[in-house]
């Protein structure tokens, strides 16, 4: 059988390899053809036989020449007859596929970890189910009094629970139930875990911003990370939010340099979370207790509403390669407002 794909789609040629007949001076047809573009791609050359490019088929004075001069180059006999061992031999200078240029290298995948990705979306956040469906319950005078009440201690009410806690639940009693934009800086400042969860989150973004190739490239959070402001860390912001999810965002830049890679980050720190009072969390405000039960049953009668707390800081950090972010970025410019 011959092996290179062009022998094998003429009969002729192929029968020709086994003599069965042989080529020989006076032929003519696809098989010649085949068998001149063969010895052509040898080094053997035939101007007369192949003109504007392609083998004329016939096996003239010229072709029995050149076949004459391959026989003699590979020690066969030298009768200019193309058989068996000719034609043999010549296959076997041949690949048994066509040489094809290999295929150009796909792109590297872009970089990727546990924690950040190239884009710009938001991380999915599923809220915690708080009270249940707003105004689902009967309304009763009962709590009616009682809002009121907490309503008219509310102002100095920051004295004890903090400024931050009294203006978010003075939001949950005025049931619009509207997105309220916190004070992320001032939590950053006054919570030490929060503080912390920020380090955190610039430094996973660092990590993936140092296996980025030189340009500009939107990074994000693969997820949202959980914090928790604890009441011995801060009691106003405790009740102000407790639990909450936070994560990163911003536009990378990496640079190459004499001295090694250089890295810049405009760096946005997200922060999400869903007021409602946790579970057994309570406070007494002027001899007045508010409790987490009493919280969720005035969203279900309609005479406060939960609603979503956002807010994000900015900051631009650079460093250089194998190096840490300088402290002194992470404090927000002209300090807090």
């Amino acid at each position: 059988m011959v092996p290179y794909g062009p022998f094998l789609g003429v009969t002729a040629f192929a029968d020709a390899a086994r003599n069965a007949p042989p080529l020989r001076q006076g032929a003519k047809g696809p098989a010649v053809a085949l068998l001149q573009g063969a010895l052509v791609d040898l080094g053997y050359n035939l101007p007369k036989s192949v003109r504007n490019g392609a083998p004329d088929g016939a096996f003239g004075f010229e072709t029995f020449t050149a076949v004459k001069k391959f026989q003699t180059d590979h020690k066969l006999k030298e009768d200019g007859v193309a058989g068996a061992k000719t034609i043999t031999k010549l296959i076997t200078l041949f690949p048994a596929k066509p040489s094809t240029p290999p295929p150009p290298a796909s792109p590297p995948p872009p970089p990727r970890t546990d924690h950040y990705e190239i884009g710009q979306r938001d991380p999915s956040i599923k809220p915690d189910p708080g009270a249940g469906i707003w105004n689902s319950s009967p309304k009763t005078a009962v709590y009616a009094a009682l809002k009121v009440s907490i309503l008219r201690i509310l102002p100095e009410a920051s004295v004890v629970i903090g400024k931050d806690a009294a203006k978010h639940m003075a939001h949950y009693m005025g049931h619009s139930g509207s997105d309220l934009k916190i004070d992320l800086e001032g939590m950053l400042q006054d919570v030490p875990s929060a503080r912390q969860n920020l380090e955190a989150e610039v430094a996973q973004a660092q990590e993936f911003v140092e296996l980025l190739p030189v340009g500009t490239h939107q990074i994000t959070s693969r997820h949202a990370e959980p914090g928790y402001n604890y009441k011995d860390e801060n009691w106003n912001w405790f009740f102000a939010i407790g639990g909450y999810a936070s994560w990163g965002k911003g536009v990378a830049t990496v640079k190459q340099t004499s001295a090694g890679r250089e890295y810049e980050l405009d760096f946005e720190y997200c922060f999400f979370d869903r007021y409602n009072w946790d579970k057994g969390k309570s406070v007494t405000i002027f001899r007045i207790t508010v409790t987490d039960e009493f919280m969720a049953e005035f969203h279900r009668q309609g005479y406060a509403r939960e609603f979503n707390c956002r807010g994000s800081v900015k900051r631009r950090f650079t460093w250089k390669q194998g190096g840490r972010i300088p402290a002194q970025q992470f404090e927000r410019s002209g300090g807090r407002s």
